[in-house]
């Protein structure tokens, strides 16, 4: 949301601004802009992920995480997951995922955390990119 404020701040700049050199420069910041949105969108939506858990083991697609190095899971109410390692302040972009099938699955890995003494909480919760 705020790349695209940013964006659409540069594109009026552009619309506004009478000189010329101004007028490339907003234009060259609304094309990395946009190249950014494109890229996380891309990014987000193409590949999906494959969760598996072990014993003591949460894998997620290259992270292969101890249930001791996991200070809580979070759940959002639209159903986003997100993983947040002891050693983050904030949950990673990678360890950020939703089930397709929300409400097994969901709570197979609940009880998963419990079983491992993990935190779950229902809350929206700060992603990092």
């Amino acid at each position: 949301i705020g790349m695209s404020i940013l964006t659409l701040l540069c594109i009026l700049n552009i619309i506004v601004t009478s000189d010329r050199s101004n007028k490339l420069l907003y234009l060259a910041f609304s094309i990395v802009y946009l190249l950014i949105i494109t890229a996380a969108v891309t990014r987000r939506l193409l590949k999906p992920k494959l969760l598996q858990l072990d014993n003591k083991v949460l894998i997620i697609k290259n992270y292969q995480l101890e249930a001791s190095e996991i200070s809580q899971i979070n759940i959002e109410r639209n159903g986003v997951i997100g993983i947040k390692p002891k050693r983050n302040r904030i949950v990673p972009i990678g360890l950020c995922f939703k089930f397709s099938n929300t409400n097994k699955e969901i709570n197979t890995l609940i009880e998963w955390a419990r079983n491992n003494n993990i935190e779950v909480n229902h809350k929206t919760f700060f992603k990092w990119i």
